[in-house]
């Protein structure tokens, strides 16, 4: 505020300082014409100031060359003033007029030739159409928020944020292929941009979206399916004891025995939530070594899976499924 005020003051007392030698009526209408418009801006009534101080262009227009100087910096005004008026619509959320004030602002930054406003206005509109389309998002508005998405990718096409959020729309959509798309694209785009905090974003939501994808195929019984899909989040995440634990249940149902206990092993490695979550790991490796006929190995297993909610379950196996030591128990 005091910015703006600073300047028209300035303005002001050069357009009285010409005042004084020119047409006295002519000028003086001009002068107050302006004097209203610069009234307006102090109260903060900047579209109505706006309207002024068009008014008073015209104005100085009309006047000729006498009114060059008032009009030319009236104009220098104009697109600052609604950039103002789209900054505090920004700050006070109201996310559509914000945008509309903006774009606004570019254009009467394009017709008095004010490019620094220009690109300052042009530099807001994609945070507010990403910001619009977290708000529509948030709705569960899907469609409406890939169309704001996109608008932010229109004004900046290296917007690795705008790109992020349409691969969480994608997943809400069940659309796989388009999800993990736009997520691999913000991955390389924020990579590029040193954001690595969003590269760890991307990463994590891409990896486990494929695992709850995998365990929705091992519920509906399409173990080779949920390997793909399992093994697929590994490339996001390779020390992800949830996809090698789930890829261990998926091998196990397919009698892949070895693959179950390779999965199984890396899981626990992995595994940093303890013993309870542990113990569901050490039952799928039990299994495998079960099939495989190695007792010493499947009684070692089952133990470690004696815990919890898996206890019941481990304690059957040690007891009536296996010719297990009670003394290593």
């Amino acid at each position: 505020m005091k910015y703006y005020t600073g300047v028209i003051t300035i303005l002001l007392v050069l357009a009285l300082a010409f005042f004084e030698n020119a047409d006295a009526q002519t000028r003086e209408d001009v002068v107050n014409k302006f004097n209203e418009g610069f009234e307006l801006v102090q109260a903060g009534e900047d579209l109505a100031a706006i309207e002024v101080f068009e008014e008073t262009i015209q104005m100085a227009e009309a006047l000729g060359s006498e009114g060059d100087d008032i009009k030319a910096r009236v104009e220098g005004q104009i697109p600052q003033l609604y950039f103002r008026y789209a900054a505090n619509h920004y700050r006070a959320g109201n996310v559509d007029e914000a945008i509309e004030a903006f774009r606004e602002t570019v254009e009467n930054a394009e017709k008095y030739g004010d490019e620094n406003t220009k690109a300052r206005a042009e530099g807001n509109m994609p945070r507010l159409y990403l910001s619009k389309g977290n708000q529509l998002y948030r709705n569960e508005n899907f469609n409406g928020a890939l169309e704001a998405y996109n608008n932010a990718l229109e004004l900046n096409s290296n917007y690795p944020q705008a790109v992020y959020q349409k691969g969480l729309v994608y997943r809400q959509l069940n659309d796989i292929d388009n999800a993990l798309s736009q997520f691999d694209q913000a991955i390389d785009m924020a990579l590029n941009a040193g954001n690595t905090n969003l590269v760890d974003q991307a990463s994590s939501s891409a990896r486990d979206y494929l695992i709850y994808q995998g365990v929705n195929r091992i519920e509906d019984e399409n173990f080779n399916s949920a390997v793909e899909l399992l093994q697929r989040a590994l490339t996001y995440d390779d020390q992800s004891s949830e996809a090698y634990y789930r890829l261990a249940v998926a091998h196990n149902n397919l009698g892949n025995w070895d693959q179950a206990i390779a999965n199984g092993t890396r899981a626990v490695e992995y595994e940093t939530d303890g013993r309870t979550d542990q113990a569901k790991i050490w039952f799928e490796i039990g299994i495998a070594y079960k099939n495989q006929e190695n007792e010493p190995q499947a009684c070692e297993a089952f133990t470690n899976a004696a815990y919890g909610s898996f206890q019941a379950s481990a304690e059957h196996e040690l007891e009536f499924e296996l010719d297990c030591d009670p003394a290593t128990r």
